[in-house]
């Protein structure tokens, strides 16, 4: 038990990057990178959850209209353009819907990540709501910005559904 405390050490990449000269000490918190650390970080997370719903949407697709199509002669491409495409459309539909929503009220990775040499690079409404509440006490003006960040976010979420929902094909 005495040795395994070291061992825990072993994968840890930065004295691997250090012995190769490379400096990652302010790799999350330079201006330069701090939103692309937030980027990165945001695919990763998103990523196999939205790969899981898209399996999903891909496996309630009959197997007997591509077998129609192959029988009348659609090549891949073509069945999956018309086929494969429309029929995932809900599905697309709702992780764009989703995605978008969690885009505005991302705040959790954000928080944890921001740090005073980012300098405000990584800024976003929700942080700023939670900085008037919670760090400058002014309580109406952080419950004002939630409310129209609330009423943006709802405005633009009916316009995306308005101009998607038409692309939709519930077959």
């Amino acid at each position: 038990l005495f040795g395994m405390d070291p061992l825990k050490w072993r994968f840890e990449p930065k004295p691997v990057l250090n012995l190769l000269g490379l400096d990652v000490s302010g790799l999350a918190g330079g201006p330069s990178l701090a939103l692309l650390t937030i980027i990165i970080f945001g695919i990763w997370s998103f990523v196999g959850y939205n790969t899981v719903i898209f399996l999903s949407g891909l496996g309630n697709i009959p197997k007997e209209i591509y077998e129609a199509a192959e029988i009348d002669g659609g090549s891949k491409w073509d069945r999956f353009w018309h086929i494969t495409i429309p029929m995932i459309s809900p599905v697309t539909f709702y992780l764009s819907l989703i995605g978008f929503i969690g885009t505005f009220k991302a705040f959790n990775h954000l928080y944890v990540m921001r740090t005073p040499s980012a300098q405000n690079t990584v800024i976003t409404t929700s942080l700023l709501v939670f900085d008037r509440f919670y760090k400058a006490n002014q309580y109406g003006v952080a419950t004002a910005q939630a409310i129209v960040l609330f009423l943006v976010i709802l405005g633009l979420t009916f316009a995306q559904n308005k101009l998607m929902g038409e692309r939709v094909f519930y077959g």
